[in-house]
């Protein structure tokens, strides 16, 4: 178990004991235990410890971790990721980790909900792609709700970031690069190889909060309060409310917020839908919570246990 300056290791196994130790310590602010080695070093150790069937699971935010998995699949270990990021790169490293038999990857997009396996049995039926669509944020389906009830955005942001809903930097998520992420993974799934070129984004903060530390960001971004609470009052004026939307379709796509109808289910729905050749007049739709801590782990254990069973 690591974080990303200490570690404990015990090739026989952590205790439950030692494992709710970790825990508490980290609910604490404290470290996990010793200053660890690098991430490549920690595998090349389990594998001189003769370990196998491991799984190596990455909730990180870090950029980077390509060769730390690259070495892992390797060894024939398994993958699980929440970390967007190596499926989010250039399609040219990235394209190796898609259907991968050894990688798991339900929490990156949705959370708990099962959207990738979802996606995965569409492809597998062979049933083309034609759009995706959705609501791919929690944290900004939370933020857009406060909003409606007259809330600041800078205090709906915080309480966001109090719940666990954001990112660790709340700027991944009001910059739209997480729900970039997400829809260009599913994009890539979909069959369509997309870089960041190919998707315009709309970020919810100005250019000059961009270069803060998170403790200044979130101590200036009440900056930003008045000119939200004007967009907010000029949908309502029209029956609408703001949602922060994405959508792809032949290899383009789009991420922002829009205004649309109070009473759709675009406003109401935490969704995601699918358009396929078979859900064509009627898309798939994948409905209910997907952020908060509580649902992206129950995604990470759901893809250890089908690893478990499916690979091991």
């Amino acid at each position: 178990m690591c974080d990303s300056q200490t570690w404990q290791f015990q090739p026989g196994g952590l205790s439950d004991d030692q494992l709710r130790d970790i825990v508490a310590r980290k609910a604490q602010g404290q470290p996990v235990g010793e200053k660890r080695p690098s991430t490549l070093q920690i595998l090349n150790l389990l594998a001189e410890s003769g370990l196998e069937q491991v799984i190596v699971v990455d909730v990180t935010a870090v950029s980077g971790l390509e060769p730390t998995l690259d070495r892992a699949l390797e060894l024939g270990y398994g993958v699980v990721l929440a970390n967007k990021k190596a499926f989010a790169g250039p399609w040219a490293t990235a394209q190796r980790y898609f259907h991968h038999p050894r990688i798991r990857h339900e929490s990156t997009v949705g959370g708990g909900q099962p959207v990738i396996a979802t996606l995965r049995y569409l492809l597998d039926t062979n049933d083309p792609i034609h759009e995706i669509k959705g609501q791919l944020s929690g944290t900004l389906g939370f933020i857009c709700q406060q909003l409606d009830q007259g809330v600041a955005f800078s205090t709906a942001v915080a309480e966001a970031k109090t719940r666990g809903y954001t990112e660790p930097d709340p700027r991944e998520d009001l910059g739209g690069l997480d729900v970039m992420r997400k829809v260009m993974i599913l994009g890539r799934m979909a069959g369509w190889p997309l870089e960041t070129g190919d998707i315009t984004v709309e970020s919810l903060y100005t250019p000059d909060l961009a270069n803060l530390s998170v403790a200044d960001f979130m101590a200036q971004v009440a900056v930003l309060d008045e000119v939200m609470s004007q967009r907010v009052a000029a949908a309502q004026a029209n029956g609408q409310v703001l949602r922060y939307l994405a959508q792809v379709r032949e290899g383009k796509g789009v991420v922002g917020l829009t205004a649309v109808p109070a009473g759709s289910a675009l406003a109401n729905l935490k969704f995601i839908s699918f358009r396929t050749g078979r859900y064509d007049d009627e898309p798939l739709m994948i409905c209910g919570k997907g952020a908060g801590v509580e649902m992206t782990a129950a995604g990470v254990i759901g893809d250890m246990l089908a690893l478990v069973r499916e690979e091991f």
